[in-house]
């Protein structure tokens, strides 16, 4: 794992939180919400972990709904900025923002994310 990059092979994990607006039922899918956050949208590097290590920490740190995941290729297709952002109790932290200078995601790039990505967890 780089420290200063994300490489496209990297995937990054997503912890869907139990509101209702950042989850769509029908479509069993999260909804764009799940990836609006004006501070920035929180994800996990996989940083060559394996996916059950990778979610038995995320599910010690939330409650949950959902995990997902994106890839980092993809993050970048759309137009957005993956950087790391390690904290102290997690090193593999990252952030997704809309470009380097700007945070928040446009609505478009929310829901191609929340389109996107992949469940490796739920809770039913």
């Amino acid at each position: 794992m780089e420290k200063d990059f994300i490489k496209d092979e990297e995937l990054l994990y997503r912890a869907i939180k139990p509101y209702p607006n950042w989850w769509k039922e029908k479509e069993n899918r999260p909804s764009s919400a799940a990836f609006k956050d004006s501070l920035g949208v929180s994800v996990d590097r996989d940083a060559e972990r394996n996916e059950l290590e990778i979610v038995g920490a995320i599910e010690e740190r939330f409650e949950l709904k959902a995990i997902v995941k994106v890839k980092t290729a993809y993050c970048r297709e759309i137009q957005t900025y993956p950087f790391p952002k390690p904290l102290s109790d997690n090193p593999e932290h990252a952030e997704i923002h809309r470009t380097e200078g700007i945070v928040e995601l446009t609505d478009s790039q929310a829901r191609n994310l929340a389109k996107s990505s992949e469940i490796v967890f739920q809770k039913k």
